[in-house]
């Protein structure tokens, strides 16, 4: 019977899904190597329709669901009841299960998991490419933060500069509008504090989580004195050829990151940087003092950085293969974990460590056969 992972997402179409058909086949020979087909839920599929206290679901002909092993895979996407308009996909391989529209309107996705699967490979895979692409990348917003406030790479130099620091979530408007959520891309200049010597933001984040950030940085902190000076309220805006204020939004700064490193990168990366970094140090330095790390360790150092939940860090920001530090059956010693990968002074000490720790992983696994692991359905939330 086929699993089902859920994607829970907050806009009307998920952020870098939007060319699914291509990344689909980017993955390479995945339909062959799964039997995964990708679909739309634009084509034919079943509807869930209330019927009591419970419901029906019907098949596109109109006729009632009554297949055993249908009705189970509906059962197991774990589509809550307040869901309305939900379609679900007739072939039990589709890369897309289900969809449907929570309370307040915002349409959710449910995946296979095994597409689930290969799309948290994929992002993880990355994260190695990004590691070797970050001195260059530090170099450069070092350099174009140089320029004048009211040009547009400035203020996105800036903008990168903090999400490397902070380690922020970008944040977009469909949040603030709904939750009175912000991030790095939405900001008010009322969330910023620039003290004697410090860098301070305080705002409210995703799930109403108060977010505060102490950094010390004199350059940075010069350049964000001087864009809270510009009108308005919102603090990262840029001023077009026609000298209208314009705000950065996650698209624009996605594809400034993307230029500046040669690489498909996204804001997000440095999340999932900065978890992974702060899971392998506690990983690393328990090793040390001879003690076993823990996976609940490693989840609760990467919380604290990234402000959200043990659970979410574990699934979504701390790089598999640094989890795995905590598998007694295959012990690394800390010699190992203290070697460094080359890519440049700008990486702080334990920033090459863990990019030399990643590489030697990578290296370690192009050696070995390949291995399917079995995952249960799990909600993500991006």
């Amino acid at each position: 019977m086929a699993r089902a992972m859920s994607v829970d997402v907050l806009e009307c179409r998920p952020a870098g899904l939007a060319d699914l058909p291509q990344r689909f086949a980017a993955i390479g020979s995945v339909s062959e190597e799964t039997g995964l087909v990708y679909v739309s839920d634009s084509e034919p599929g079943i509807r869930r329709q209330r019927r009591g206290k419970g419901f029906a679901y019907r098949m596109p002909d109109g006729s009632i669901v009554t297949d055993p092993s249908i009705k189970s895979r509906i059962a197991a996407l774990g589509l809550p009841p307040a869901y309305e308009n939900v379609w679900i996909c007739l072939d039990e391989r589709g890369h897309l299960q289900a969809t449907g529209y929570d309370a307040r309107g915002r349409k959710q996705y449910r995946y296979h998991s095994e597409w689930q699967a290969l799309r948290s490979a994929d992002k993880f895979a990355q994260l190695t490419e990004f590691g070797k692409a970050l001195p260059k990348i530090r170099r450069t917003i070092r350099r174009h933060m140089q320029g004048g406030v009211e040009n547009m790479q400035t203020v996105l130099a800036a903008l990168v500069a903090l999400l490397d620091e902070a380690h922020l979530r970008t944040g977009n408007q469909a949040y603030v509008q709904a939750n009175g959520s912000y991030g790095a891309t939405t900001l008010l200049k009322r969330h910023l504090r620039l003290g004697d010597g410090f860098i301070e933001l305080k705002f409210t984040g995703k799930g109403g989580k108060r977010v505060q950030r102490v950094l010390r940085r004199p350059k940075l902190q010069r350049l964000l004195e001087e864009i809270a000076d510009l009108p308005g309220r919102q603090l990262f805006v840029w001023k077009d050829e026609n000298d209208a204020l314009r705000p950065v939004d996650s698209g624009r700064l996605n594809r400034y990151l993307t230029d500046m490193a040669g690489t498909a990168i996204s804001a997000k990366t440095f999340r999932t940087w900065g978890g992974t970094l702060a899971a392998f140090t506690v990983a690393r330095t328990s090793i040390e003092r001879g003690e076993w790390p823990t996976i609940k360790q490693m989840s609760e150092a990467a919380a604290s950085v990234l402000h959200n939940t043990p659970a979410i860090s574990r699934s979504s920001y701390i790089h598999p293969d640094v989890l795995a530090l905590a598998d007694k059956s295959a012990p690394v010693s800390a010699r190992q974990l203290q070697a460094r990968g080359r890519s440049g002074s700008e990486l702080r000490v334990e920033e090459q460590r863990l990019l030399g720790f990643l590489q030697r992983s990578a290296r370690r696994k192009k050696r070995l056969p390949a291995r399917v692991t079995e995952s249960r359905p799990e909600s993500v939330v991006f």
